[in-house]
Order: structure tokens, then sequence, then C-alpha cells
């Protein structure tokens, strides 16, 4: 099991965002959780990726309990990638500089066939001003695959991104996942494009379920 959570409780003050989740993902799936805003599928992807400690509960995360990581940067930057909705990009920085900034030197050799793949080798020696939307969101996914994660967690990857991009995006993922084995977990609101993924779950005021 790549990723298992067991009764996930999390509270911000009185108000419960989760409710005694249980979920687990398997190596190599690509799963996406859907939800009105609020139903707490952010906190739970959160708790997930290390970002966030739950009030109860525990998650393993390739073989390891999240509370007992001592060096979480260190794990995090081995084994994790992260996709947000804003791309987090530093403007003063080239796209390759973005890339490259956080990534072990060894990786380093790799980025220039990851760009070539992603469609944006043409963009290396330029800055996120000077490109597109979609653009940014796809050097912000050669950026979380660029040490070779296990896991990548997506918080509205295409939030920002009209329809056309949106869809690049989750193409992207998808072959992403089954290619190079890497687990994806994607939270969404965008249900068409979840469909995308092997398995769709859907959260419901701090409560998960399969989506049917």
């Amino acid at each position: 099991m790549m990723i298992e959570a067991k009764s996930l409780t999390h509270r911000y003050g009185s108000d419960e965002a989760l409710h005694a989740v249980n979920f687990s993902v398997q190596e190599g799936e690509f799963v996406a959780i859907v939800g009105e805003s609020g139903s707490g599928k952010t906190t739970l992807l959160s708790i997930l990726s290390t970002l966030l400690t739950p009030t109860q509960g525990s998650v393993e995360i390739i073989g390891n309990d999240t509370k007992r990581i001592k060096k979480i940067d260190n794990f995090r930057r081995k084994n994790i990638g992260f996709i947000f909705q804003f791309h987090y990009l530093i403007n003063y920085l080239t796209v390759y500089e973005n890339i490259t900034l956080a990534i072990d030197k060894k990786n380093r050799a790799g980025v220039q066939t990851l760009l070539e793949e992603l469609g944006i080798e043409s963009l290396r020696e330029r800055y996120p001003y000077e490109i597109s939307g979609g653009q940014r969101q796809r050097v912000a996914i050669a950026r979380a695959l660029a040490n070779h994660p296990k896991v990548i967690f997506a918080d509205e990857p295409t939030g920002n991104l009209d329809s056309k991009n949106s869809r690049n995006v989750f193409a992207l993922l998808k072959k992403i996942a089954e290619r190079d084995h890497i687990t994806v977990v994607v939270v969404t609101h965008d249900l068409q494009q979840a469909k995308n993924a092997d398995t769709i779950y859907e959260m419901n005021d701090g409560h998960i379920s399969n989506y049917n």
C-alpha cells in the first residue's frame, strides 16, 4: 500500500473538517477526490501529503508513519511532488531555474528530457511572466517530477485553466502515472476531468465515499 489513512479526524477550532476518514491508495494508482468547497478534500490532501498533522488518526506513506518521520523536509524532497492551483513559480527565475531550484544535483541531467516530454523545452530560458497559464502549469508539473517522486499530490491543478488546458494537464498526469508507475492523488472540482482517474472518491461534510 502506498498510502493508508486510518480514522483521520481534523478540527479547526470547533469546526470539524474531517470525521474518522479511512482512505488508501495502491502504488501506481491515479486517484481523484471530488467534492464541494468546504467538504474537506483539501484538508485531507494536506494531511496525506504531510503538510498538516491530523487532530486524530494516522497516515502511513511509503511504509512510514508520518508522525514518526524525523527529517520531514528531506522525506518530502525525495518522495513527494506537489502541484497546486497556483503554480508558485518565481518570476525572476527562468523556467529551468524554477525547476532545478530544489532538486538534487544528480537529477539535473534529466531536466532537459523532462522539458521535452512536457513540450516546454523552447521555454527553458524564459520567465514565468512571459509564458501562458497552461505553460506555467506544465513547468509546475516538471518541477514536481524533477526529483523522481514516488507520489504526486495535486490540489486543484487546473483551477485557473481553460477546458483545453485542463484536459491537457489531466492527460499528462494520467500518462505519468501509467508510464512511470507514480502514484497520483488529485483534488479537483472538475468531475469531467476526474473521470481520467482509476478511482474517484467524493468528500461530503468531512466524510469520504466512492463516487457512484
